[in-house]
This record gives structure tokens, C-alpha cells and sequence, in this order.
């Protein structure tokens, strides 16, 4: 039985790290290895090895400088750090062709949300079902997240209606939000808002590729 998550508050940053060091770990439990060093771990996850050091200082794990750390017991302390890798149950806001995607990259690689529900508008996929999901008219969405549970939200919507219908899901009780649109929402002190701007993101690839021809032009 996994222990229970620590209650402490740690960053977001920090929190993506231990997260990536739970899946090396898994990865190193799985082809039998035993132990491992600080170093190691570092080049595995593309950190240095005092990141390393500095992060685990959030888990109740200790290594050495002659045998690190073991695997087992490591993974053991992210998880009692990060909380047992169990499916949140999460509804979705928008079944259009992103939220489709969404929804099938989390169903076909069993990450940790399990989506409940999809709320939309369009009365074509109202009453049906996307992916095995039933999907819902927006306006029952204060009674989707209280039937299904659910803590984590993500938005997959337009732009215009994302502070909305954020403001709805905070008064129903959810506290985590994915957010695929390009508002930044305003939320209380107790509601984690992940961003995902994926324009801003083509934009910073599109950028640095831009800055690489040049330079291959100039014969940098």
C-alpha cells in the first residue's frame, strides 16, 4: 500500500520534476535495476545532479555518495511526495477537434485523470458519447461536477467563454484546472491553473527555427 501524500506545499516547477523522476524510476524498476546515483538519475531526466539533490530533499529519502539511492525505496518516498498515481476524476470542457485529441491521448496512454464527462454546446454530440465518454449540455455543469466528483477540469473551448466557465467550475468545487485555451484565468489562492498555450508554443518552435536558418544562411 502506497503511504500517504505529504501535505506540504511545494512548486509547481519542483512538483514537474519529482514527476519525471517517478517515471525513470518506473523505468528503472522495470529492467531490475537496483540502485542509483544522483548523477545518474540526472542525466536520465536532463537536469543536473545538484537539481537532483536539491528536489529530493522534498521526499523523505537519503542516499549516499558510495551506494545512492535504491530505486525502490525512492520511488516509494516521490510517491508518499507526490501522492499514489491514481486516475482524478476530471470533467472535459469541449468536444471539438482539440478536446478529442485530449481526450484520446488520455485515454490511449492511461495518464492520471480519468475524464468523467464532456460538456458542450453542440447539440450534434450532445446525448452521445465521444470516446466512450458521455457527453453533456454545458448548462449542467455545476451538477457533471458534483455527480462525477470531480476535482480537475480541463478547457478546450473558446476563448471567450473560458473565464466563465472557470468562474462556474471554482463554485462547484473544482480545484485544478488544465488549461488548453489563451485566457490566463483569474482564480482564488486555492484553485492550480497548469497553462497550455499551444500558439504560444508554435510561435517559440516557429522563432528558434526562423533564428537557425538565419544563421545557416550567414554561415554561423
Amino acid at each position: 500500500m502506497i503511504p500517504t501524500a505529504i501535505t506540504k506545499t511545494i512548486n509547481p516547477r519542483t512538483v514537474g520534476r519529482l514527476s519525471l523522476y517517478r517515471r525513470v524510476l518506473n523505468d528503472l524498476t522495470g529492467r531490475g535495476v537496483k540502485r542509483v546515483f544522483s548523477r545518474d538519475l540526472a542525466i536520465l531526466a536532463g537536469v543536473s545532479a545538484s537539481q537532483v539533490r536539491q528536489d529530493l530533499m522534498h521526499v523523505a529519502s537519503h542516499g549516499t555518495p558510495q551506494n545512492g539511492y535504491s530505486v525502490a525505496s525512492l520511488r516509494t518516498a516521490v510517491d508518499r511526495c507526490l501522492g499514489p498515481v491514481s486516475q482524478a476524476h476530471t470533467v472535459l470542457l469541449g468536444a471539438g477537434h482539440l478536446g478529442r485529441a485530449l481526450l484520446h491521448f488520455f485515454k490511449a496512454t492511461r495518464q492520471n485523470l480519468k475524464i468523467e464527462a464532456i460538456l458542450e454546446v453542440n447539440p450534434d454530440l450532445i446525448g452521445h458519447q465521444v470516446h466512450d465518454v458521455p457527453v453533456y449540455h454545458e448548462e449542467s455543469l455545476e451538477d457533471r461536477v458534483r455527480a462525477t466528483g470531480a476535482r480537475t477540469a480541463i478547457l478546450a473551448l473558446p476563448d471567450e467563454v473560458a473565464q466563465a466557465q472557470t468562474d462556474r467550475l471554482v463554485a462547484a468545487g473544482v480545484v485544478s484546472i488544465l488549461n488548453f485555451t489563451r485566457i490566463r484565468l483569474q482564480v482564488p489562492a486555492h484553485v492550480y491553473v497548469e497553462d497550455n498555450d499551444i500558439q504560444m508554443s508554435v510561435e517559440r518552435v516557429s522563432y528558434y527555427a526562423a533564428m537557425a536558418e538565419r544563421k545557416r544562411e550567414r554561415g554561423d
